[in-house]
């Protein structure tokens, strides 16, 4: 993914749940799937966003606030302007603002149709006014009356006009300096192009569980390969081969792994210059062999034991079916009402709800019961034990006691 361009909120539409997720974007394919993990989403309900940061993008506000409501539409939107230059980025915001003037929003759709069509511009940086621009067109050339002219007589144009009627003519915009860099004069020069569409509503999963990048170090080796491998995992024989093959023949001790998106994003920065790389291979496959079901309790078991290894990890995923996770439940609230539901009747329930502090109660049951509360839900041993964490897990018993002589 390149950079951050979007932070957004994600949350079920009709707020019934505390579920939610805050995700930057562009996202990965795994990234996008866990936070709709996350969210919850009930059958039969809408996916609420909300862009919280715009970045770079300010000049996208008042449009995207109205259109912005499929996910997989947007973080397309957002990988593709993490992919522009400076001058790109101008002719972008350049053609923003020409249809700015021609409609007061403007949708997804035809955002995703302006990134794709950054090369239909001119861009004359740094020229951000009528007096620049006239001033720039006279000195190249453009304006063919002042051939000739003395140095004099030159500078006594109203290069301000000259500007003024050169952008009026050909429909150009400014783009004002800022943090997107020096700003610049644009102007479309050729027909604009359409994006692909977007046809899916959902994310898909990818075949990989691990996706790598390598590299290599080629310190006195006879032969230098390709700087940068991706490799994808699982991977067979011939695959990682190949890939040893096109770094230079090293060993594995002598890669470096980045991971670029992971079955369980929370580990991506553990996988990344882990060490051997077969722990890493065995993850993929272990990830791999993991139910659809048993990922999301998987994820909330990494949280709730704060696993900062992929060691621990592995011996995570044997443990995984010893825990129960309840996904309906997001909050101590929900925790403290699902308890009043179970021990009153319903009009009692109902009627005493408002007196009571339901996060106050619900934390209370939650510590009785040796629940932990996660990003996924309500997640609980089944034998009724406290879940500890890591560090705690690999904590000594302490032997008390005389030592006999």
């Amino acid at each position: 993914m390149g950079d951050e361009i979007f932070s957004v909120y994600l949350t079920p539409a009709d707020y019934s749940k505390l579920a939610y997720a805050k995700l930057d974007l562009p996202a990965s394919p795994w990234k996008l799937l866990d936070a709709l993990d996350k969210v919850r989403l009930p059958e039969g309900d809408s996916l609420y966003l909300e862009i919280t940061d715009y970045r770079d993008f300010e000049v996208l506000r008042s449009s995207l606030v109205c259109s912005a409501t499929n996910l997989l539409e947007l973080n397309d939107l957002a990988e593709r302007l993490s992919r522009l230059n400076e001058v790109q980025r101008i002719a972008f915001e350049g053609l923003v603002r020409v249809d700015f003037q021609k409609q007061e929003s403007i949708t997804l759709k035809r955002l995703r149709d302006l990134t794709e069509s950054v090369d239909c511009c001119h861009v004359v940086e740094s020229v951000v006014s009528d007096g620049q621009l006239g001033r720039f067109y006279a000195e190249n050339g453009f304006v063919p009356e002042v051939e000739g002219m003395s140095d004099a007589a030159f500078e006594l144009l109203d290069f301000e006009k000259v500007g003024k009627t050169a952008r009026m003519g050909e429909c150009g915009v400014y783009v004002p300096s800022g943090i997107s860099g020096l700003g610049g004069y644009v102007v479309q020069h050729s027909d604009l192009k359409s994006a692909p569409e977007i046809t899916l509503n959902q994310p898909v999963e990818p075949a990989y569980t691990i996706h790598l990048r390598l590299t290599a170090h080629h310190d006195n080796l006879p032969f230098a390969g390709t700087d940068v491998v991706d490799l994808k995992l699982p991977a067979e024989d011939n695959a990682l081969e190949m890939a040893v093959r096109c770094l230079g023949y090293v060993d594995w001790g002598a890669v470096e792994c980045t991971c670029l998106d992971c079955k369980v994003p929370q580990l991506a920065e553990h996988i990344t210059n882990a060490v051997p790389f077969e722990t890493i291979e065995r993850l993929g496959d272990v990830l791999a062999q993991m139910s659809a079901a048993a990922l999301p309790a998987y994820k909330a078991l990494m949280t709730a034991t704060h696993c900062q290894n992929i060691v621990d990890a592995l011996d995570l995923a044997e443990q995984v079916d010893e825990y129960i996770l309840s996904p309906s439940i997001a909050s101590p609230e929900d925790v403290a009402a699902e308890e009043l539901a179970f021990i009153l009747p319903e009009k009692a329930a109902k009627m005493i709800r408002p007196h009571i502090n339901l996060h106050t109660y619900g934390q209370a049951l939650l510590a009785s019961r040796n629940n932990i509360q996660t990003e996924y839900g309500l997640l609980e041993r089944r034998d009724g034990q406290s879940i500890q964490t890591i560090g705690q897990q690999k904590q000594e018993p302490q032997l008390g006691g005389m030592e006999l002589g």
